[in-house]
């Protein structure tokens, strides 16, 4: 049988194809499949102003993100209620959250946040200390478990606005609003009334670090997380970040000097 020249080369080819392809992976130098996904940080926290955000953004996510990303991890914020990010943080099922300082030993040492916890109320009605909140009906921002805080019981009412909480009192439908002072004196210029018509006792300023889950992986991110805040201290990143979403520099310096050896 004559075998045309154009078949006797395209059988030699393929013959020579098949010998060398079981032998691909054995050549040096040549590539091998180990591409994997990145780690993940899972970062529980209800969403909270320019703080953090449900689009994944947010001063805190993005200083949490800055930290962990030179370490391979990826940051996803997960918008969930306080309680049940502590909650799933203790079972492992998230890796990240936030707590006052020296919370636990999984706590971190760098400060991400620092705030002032008030108690806003109509000027006319006046405010003697917490002991008036004793079964009143209190608004705060959903997701935050204010109650924990406080030595009285309330009756909450959960918002999913801080300038509705503002109107709410305003109007008479609760007594008092708790939360975050320059939050909420921000949420009064938004409603167009006059702050003067409002009252703010300040009951607890507080130290806020990131908390990581109770196991190995955990203990590593803290790590990481503690020695990246260090290096973005003295490079200046830190204070590039918060200073982008507003922060005023007075905060920013606060958190600095924290977080100072």
């Amino acid at each position: 049988m004559r075998v045309l020249p154009g078949v006797l080369f395209a059988l030699l080819l393929t013959a020579q194809l098949s010998l060398a392809a079981p032998g691909a992976p054995d050549v040096p130098g040549a590539p091998e499949d180990d591409w994997r996904d990145a780690p993940v940080c899972v970062f529980g926290m209800p969403e909270d102003g320019h703080a953090v955000r449900n689009d994944n953004t947010g001063y805190i996510t993005e200083v949490l993100r800055a930290a962990l990303a030179p370490a391979g991890y990826d940051l996803v914020h997960k918008d969930m209620p306080y309680r049940r990010a502590r909650g799933e943080l203790a079972k492992g099922r998230i890796q990240c959250s936030l707590a006052a300082r020296d919370h636990d030993a999984q706590s971190a040492r760098s400060v991400i946040f620092a705030c002032d916890l008030v108690v806003a109320y109509r000027a006319a009605d006046g405010f003697s200390g917490l002991k008036d909140l004793a079964d009143q009906k209190v608004a705060h921002l959903f997701g935050f478990d204010f109650e924990e805080l406080l030595p009285v019981s309330i009756r909450p009412q959960p918002t999913y606005d801080r300038t509705s909480a503002i109107h709410m009192l305003d109007r008479g439908h609760v007594r008092y609003v708790i939360g975050e002072e320059t939050l909420l004196k921000s949420a009064v210029r938004k409603t167009g009334l006059p702050l003067t018509e409002f009252g703010f006792a300040r009951f607890r300023s507080m130290d806020v670090v990131p908390i990581f889950a109770p196991n190995a992986e955990g203990a590593r991110l803290r790590d990481i997380f503690d020695r990246r805040m260090a290096e973005m201290a003295a490079s200046g990143e830190l204070a590039a970040i918060f200073r982008k979403y507003g922060l005023p520099e007075d905060r920013i310096r606060h958190i600095l000097d924290a977080d100072a050896p």
